[in-house]
């Protein structure tokens, strides 16, 4: 059985969800309220999007030729901030296609420009090194009891 690390989990992602980073705001609420905490038996974690990693490297050139319905959020995107420049809804939807194979031929803006966003890299750390040096030795006693 391992230790109950929960509260230790919870602060970081607590601690996830204050920092700023992410273009110098916060993780949005509606990504934060995604993160759960995982406990077994045998061990214990959180459960994230698998897309977390975006939000630090950019999402980068398309790798398969499966449609995932990226058109659909851009075009969205681009009505939401008024980026259109076609006032029809035919042009509104070949401009955002065309931003749409961009990003898929290329990655986005982020991706592009290589910059790393510290979003949970730094404070995943200093939580495992937290939990190590808090419940390291426990863990070695009983390692070490077993052999």
């Amino acid at each position: 059985m391992i230790p109950d690390i929960t509260p230790e989990l919870k602060e970081l992602i607590t601690n996830i969800g204050n920092r700023t980073g992410y273009n110098g705001q916060k993780i949005p609420e509606s990504i934060m309220k995604m993160f759960e905490i995982e406990n077994t038996d045998k061990n214990a974690g959180i459960l994230v999007p698998y897309w977390l990693g975006v939000l630090q490297k950019g999402r980068g050139p398309r790798k398969s030729n499966k449609d995932y319905g990226l058109v659909k959020i851009i075009f969205l995107w681009m009505q939401k901030h008024n980026l259109f420049r076609s006032k029809i809804p035919a042009g509104q939807l070949n401009e955002a296609k065309s931003v749409t194979w961009y990003i898929n031929k290329y990655g986005n803006k982020h991706f592009r420009s290589k910059a790393f966003i510290d979003v949970y890299k730094t404070e995943r750390e200093k939580t495992i090194k937290k939990i190590d040096e808090k419940y390291g030795k426990a863990i070695s006693k009983i390692t070490m009891d077993v052999i």
